[in-house]
C-alpha cells in the first residue's frame, strides 16, 4: 500500500511486482547493476524505498528476478507461437522452433545485453557453477517437450534429464556469446546451424 496526499491507496501485489521489475529492467539497461540505486528504481516504479526493500530485497535479487521474468515470458511466448503456428508438428519440431525463437529474442533482449556489457560477473555463477531460476524454468519447458518427443517417436529414447541439460547448455552460448557468433555469420546462417545442432542431437 502506497501513501498519497489523499491517504493510503491499495496496490495489487501482482501489479506492484510488474511495475517494480519493469523499473529494475529500465534502470539496469540505462546504468548497469553497479550504478543502479534503490532510490532511482523506487522512483521509476512510483513506490517508496521501504516498499522496494519489502517487496524485492536487494538490488541484486531484484535484477535476477527481472532476468528470470524475461526468460520465462520469452519461453512462454515462444512456446505459444510454435504451438499456434505448428499445430500438426512433432514435439521435436516444436521444440526446435521454440529454441530458435527464444534464442533470437533473448540474444537481442536489452536487459541481457546490458548485463553482459556492464555486469557479466553477475551471470558467471549460473554459467559455471549452478543453475539459476531462469535455467530451471528453461529446463522444465524443454524437459516437457523432450518427454513428449520420446513419446511420439520424433525424439530418440533418451534420459530426459540429461538431454534437457545438454540442449540447454548447447543453447547458452547462442545467447551470452551472440555478438561473437554474429561476427562469423549472418542471422539466417546462425539460425540454420542452431536448427541442425538441436534437431540432429534429438532426432530418432
Amino acid at each position: 500500500m502506497e501513501l498519497t496526499p489523499s491517504g493510503p491507496v491499495p496496490v495489487a501485489e501482482g501489479a506492484l511486482d510488474a511495475d517494480l521489475l519493469a523499473a529494475v529492467r529500465d534502470e539496469v539497461v540505462a546504468y548497469g547493476v553497479r550504478r543502479a540505486t534503490a532510490a532511482s528504481i523506487a522512483a521509476r516504479a512510483g513506490i517508496s524505498r521501504v516498499t522496494l526493500y519489502r517487496r524485492g530485497g536487494t538490488i541484486r535479487s531484484l535484477v535476477l528476478d527481472a532476468l528470470s521474468q524475461e526468460f520465462e515470458q520469452t519461453l512462454a511466448s515462444a512456446l505459444a507461437e510454435t504451438a499456434a503456428g505448428m499445430p500438426h508438428a512433432s514435439a521435436r519440431e516444436r521444440l526446435v522452433a521454440m529454441c530458435v525463437r527464444a534464442v533470437e529474442v533473448l540474444a537481442g533482449a536489452p536487459l541481457v545485453a546490458a548485463l553482459l556489457r556492464h555486469d557479466p560477473e553477475l551471470l558467471l555463477p549460473y554459467l559455471v557453477d549452478r543453475l539459476g531460476r531462469s535455467q530451471h524454468a528453461v529446463a522444465a519447458m524443454l524437459g516437457g517437450l523432450i518427454d513428449a518427443g520420446v513419446a511420439d517417436g520424433s525424439i530418440r529414447p533418451v534420459d530426459v534429464g540429461l538431454a534437457t541439460t545438454v540442449v540447454m547448455q548447447a543453447l547458452t552460448p547462442f545467447v551470452v556469446s551472440a555478438e561473437v557468433i554474429r561476427a562469423t555469420a549472418d542471422d539466417a546462417a546462425v539460425r540454420a546451424e542452431l536448427v541442425r545442432l538441436i534437431d540432429g542431437y534429438l532426432r530418432s
